[in-house]
């Protein structure tokens, strides 16, 4: 069986060769569309993209800021990208910085990488301006916004350019000739959590690369697509697979500027292909529900869907006409989506598939660049996030009552465990978690448990840190619950985990934002009986160990990171 498709891209050897094959094959053709003010659209070409990470690098010679640390600390934008690729191609290390962060956090973080710049936004400079005294390393803000009048710390962006750009029509090389080890560092990612538990994830050029090659190898975007670029792109999923690859493949990328108008922007641009996180997924589809259910064509729809499914088995594809209104709230030419970064509910690839979309599952994690498997659109299966990417060796590992390990048999949970060239170089000044973060093979410890079925595919059961071990000793892993518990309709959000209750032992719990939009005008004894009642008959699919056996309500969304993710441990 066929699994890939053919491979549509060659390896390359460093971000600067990704950059000189764009040009060569792309030049002139628009890399990306953003707001500029208010509905007015920009745009850059391929070519116009590489001048000005040229002249941004030279700039960052001269100020003898080549092989420095340098921070990036804004929304997503064409300038984000291009000093990330301004400073990796001339031999520096980036910070991307997630721009949700606390203020104490920024600083800390800043410090701890020893960043001598940072690239941002205007109030984001403002803020570092103001905090310049405690950060020791930074030399120079440069502000994306161009705000900066006469200031002493805060410079302006388009200064930069135009620094750059005289110093190379003057014949200035020391950037545009630059060489270096692509095997040492250029990336490095601070993980979620506080600033006290944070790791600093190393990546290299050859990691970042090797990422590319096998991503762009497995997944159906190719030149010509319009990408819709909706996560932060600090995270390595968005900033590799999505920023990188568009750039590799010759596509082009729409940036939203904002959450609250995704669905009005997703219209403007019309993409073909998104890269998204489950939460997204969820939200579009619930906001598609209650526009059929609004116009009152459930049954009308449903019954599209059984005579268009019906056809496909002969061969007769009629999904983007019956579904042509659906598409539409999409922009009217979303075919493909790639959908990580957190469990999803199955079920959701069948529906969006239903309405001709394609959904292709992936996983990956930080310290693997981020890619470690994606669901082959040519060969899906249900429930799985896919095979392991090209290159790339998989493993799910136990360990016995020795403490020695022994690889998993198809089908039994263990810690998945991945080998590859795009797993990092190590935790930044932290050799002890490093050592600890890879077996004794090279293998390196993900910390999520799964399985691999007897074709290879992978499966998710949870995170390690998560498992639910009950007094009787058996494992639950709350995801799986939480599976469950989010195909209800009355269900927001939820957050599955052991609970004391009434002084006694741990027991399963359910932490439940409702969505109130359903009980308008309803008291809270009538939301609350509602959620027990839909959790029960979700406990009589569920074995008697991994039952709910209490419920807490929420008035408020739980808090997240920047790409959606609940924060448990605040839970």
């Amino acid at each position: 069986m066929k699994k890939f498709p053919k491979p549509q891209a060659d390896k390359f050897a460093s971000i600067r060769d990704v950059l000189d094959y764009a040009v060569e094959n792309y030049g002139d053709s628009v890399l990306y569309r953003y707001f500029i003010k208010g509905s007015e659209i920009g745009e850059i070409t391929f070519r116009e993209f590489r001048e000005q990470v040229d002249k941004i690098g030279t700039a960052l010679a001269a100020r003898g800021l080549r092989t420095a640390t340098v921070a990036i600390l804004a929304e997503s934008r064409p300038e984000w990208m291009a000093t990330f690729c301004a400073v990796v191609c001339g031999g520096g290390v980036v910070v991307p910085m997630d721009k949700e962060l606390q203020e104490d956090q920024i600083c800390n973080f800043l410090n701890r990488a020893g960043a001598e710049a940072v690239f941002c936004s205007d109030k984001y400079a403002q803020r570092l301006k103001a905090d310049s005294d405690s950060l020791a390393s930074l030399r120079f803000i440069i502000n994306y916004d161009n705000t900066a009048t006469s200031d002493a710390l805060i410079e302006n962006y388009a200064d930069w350019i135009e620094k750059g750009e005289l110093l190379l029509s003057d014949g200035y090389v020391e950037y545009t000739n630059a060489r270096f080890d692509t095997s040492k560092p250029c990336t490095l990612l601070f993980t979620s959590g506080t600033t006290g538990t944070s790791k600093g994830v190393l990546l290299s050029q050859d990691n970042l690369t090797a990422c590319l090659y096998h991503s762009l190898n497995m997944v159906n975007i190719h030149r010509g697509d319009v990408l819709f670029s909706v996560l932060p792109m600090h995270h390595t999923y968005e900033l590799v697979c999505g920023q990188l690859g568009g750039i590799c493949v010759g596509a082009t990328t729409c940036f939203n500027n904002s959450l609250k108008y995704f669905l009005r922007n997703i219209k403007i641009f019309q993409p073909t292909a998104m890269i998204m996180v489950p939460l997204f997924l969820s939200t579009i589809y619930k906001k598609i529900g209650e526009e059929i259910k609004k116009k009152n064509k459930e049954k009308l729809v449903k019954g599209a869907i059984a005579v268009t499914k019906t056809l496909r088995h002969v061969g007769i594809d009629l999904r983007g006409t019956a579904f042509k209104e659906v598409t539409a709230a999409l922009g009217g030419r979303l075919k493909n989506i790639i959908c990580g970064g957190a469990p999803m509910d199955p079920e959701l690839v069948d529906r969006f598939y239903e309405f001709g979309i394609t959904v292709c599952q992936g996983y990956g994690i930080s310290e693997c660049s981020p890619l470690v498997c994606v669901v082959p659109y040519t060969a899906p299966r249900y429930g799985s996030v896919g095979l392991p990417a090209y290159g790339t060796q998989v493993k799910v590992v136990l360990t016995d009552d020795g403490g020695r390990e022994y690889d998993a048999q198809p089908d039994e949970i263990g810690e998945i465990c991945v080998k590859s060239p795009q797993v990092m170089i190590g935790y930044y000044d932290d050799a002890d978690a490093t050592a600890a973060a890879f077996n004794n093979e090279g293998y390196f410890r993900t910390g999520d448990f799964g399985y691999l079925d007897k074709d290879g595919y992978l499966y998710i059961t949870g995170r390690k840190k998560n498992i639910i071990i009950l007094s009787n000793g058996k494992n639950v892993y709350p995801e799986e619950i939480e599976e469950y518990l989010y195909k209800l309709d009355i269900i927001k959000e939820c957050v599955v985990l052991a609970r004391e209750k009434d002084g006694d032992e741990d027991v399963i719990t359910a932490v439940i934002y409702p969505d109130f939009d359903q009980f308008k005008g309803k008291a809270d004894a009538e939301v609350i009986s509602a959620v027990k009642d839909a959790v029960s008959a979700i406990n009589k699919k569920l074995p008697s160990f991994k039952q709910v056996r209490n419920i807490e309500l929420r008035k408020t969304e739980f808090e997240k990171t920047t790409t959606k993710k609940i924060i448990r441990h605040k839970v």
